[in-house]
């Protein structure tokens, strides 16, 4: 009972993470309507980041050591999964609704997948290339075929800035996951560590930018009352209580069933925006997400059948076995 107690609880909060991942969207928007993309984004990370390295400081002192290995990796990090993927993000979300963006942007797991082959030499099964496939086709309809209905930036093609930015993000994103993976694995660094410092070297360039091209007034704000609730609701659940969920379910949770979940993050962000925003999605979103799904779970079947599987299924089983073998003697 216990053991089935304590799935539930991890089950809940893959959903509860999802939920807050796909509510960044809408605070996003709502931060959005009083500043610029490059202000949020510097200021919360900066923010984000002195928040964590004063706690790494106090408890973990010893961690925050940098050796000169973690320099150029960390400062990738902060540039593509800090500053570029933010500032696309941000950017795009200006001209489409919340979950519209955050569909877009789910296309990091495929781009994850397709980077690891280049740069691990990853190997891909026949049925995995079918499911990364299908999930490349999902995004078709959404991408070709639906109508623009907050999206006035300039065309490229089938494709608008806006969405071709968020797609930008998705890629940057991954190919900072991926460089964070393969500095803890090569180099001894606290993941918090590298996360803060990351998260300040992309916020200050985020800054420096918008220091540039922003209008600084003396702040790009218009309306600070209103910015503060968004700016310290995308600190607080996107850069702290996220991220401290996402490393927490990672210990429980393979990557890949983690990316596989996180398309639901889509959903959420369309309740949130029809909610709070009343923004309307149309049909070609429904379909998008049911292909795009479909491609994932194919995918995600053969991480299970390779052995690949959640570390919950891994310790449920292992029980089971236990179980069955404690009554046989």
């Amino acid at each position: 009972m216990l053991i089935g107690v304590t799935v539930v609880q991890l089950h809940l909060l893959v959903v509860l993470l999802c939920a807050l991942y796909g509510s960044v969207f809408t605070i996003g928007k709502m931060a959005l309507e009083t500043t610029t993309p490059l202000f949020i984004t510097g200021s919360r990370m900066v923010l984000a980041a002195l928040l964590l390295l004063t706690y790494q400081f106090f408890f973990h002192r010893k961690e925050l050591a940098l050796k000169k290995e973690h320099i150029f990796p960390i400062v990738m990090i902060g540039l593509t999964s800090v500053y570029f993927t933010n500032f696309l993000e941000f950017w795009g979300l200006q001209f489409m609704e919340s979950g519209k963006a955050c569909f877009l942007y789910s296309f990091s797991p495929i781009a994850s997948a397709l980077l690891s082959v280049a740069w691990f030499s990853e190997k891909i099964t026949f049925w995995k290339w079918i499911g990364l496939v299908l999930g490349l086709l999902g995004f078709a309809p959404l991408l070709m075929l639906d109508p623009a209905v907050t999206d006035n930036s300039s065309t490229v093609g089938f494709f608008t800035l806006a969405e071709l930015a968020l797609l930008g993000a998705a890629v940057a994103v991954a190919m900072g996951w991926i460089i964070m993976r393969s500095l803890i694995k090569k180099h001894t660094i606290s993941f918090v560590t590298a996360n803060g410092v990351s998260m300040m070297v992309g916020g200050l360039v985020s800054l420096l930018h918008s220091f540039f091209v922003d209008s600084w007034n003396p702040l790009p704000i218009t309306d600070t009352i209103a910015f503060i609730p968004p700016f310290l609701g995308l600190t607080l659940v996107s850069n702290l209580i996220s991220y401290n969920l996402n490393a927490f379910l990672l210990k429980h949770y393979t990557a890949t069933f983690l990316s596989f979940a996180g398309i639901s993050q889509s959903l959420f962000a369309a309740f949130f925006g029809f909610i709070f925003l009343e923004e309307v999605l149309s049909g070609y979103f429904w379909i998008s997400i049911v292909m795009v799904s479909f491609g994932l779970y194919i995918y995600y079947q053969q991480e299970l059948k390779q052995g690949l599987t959640p570390a919950v299924a891994r310790s449920r089983q292992s029980n089971i076995h236990s179980a069955h073998s404690a009554s046989s003697r």
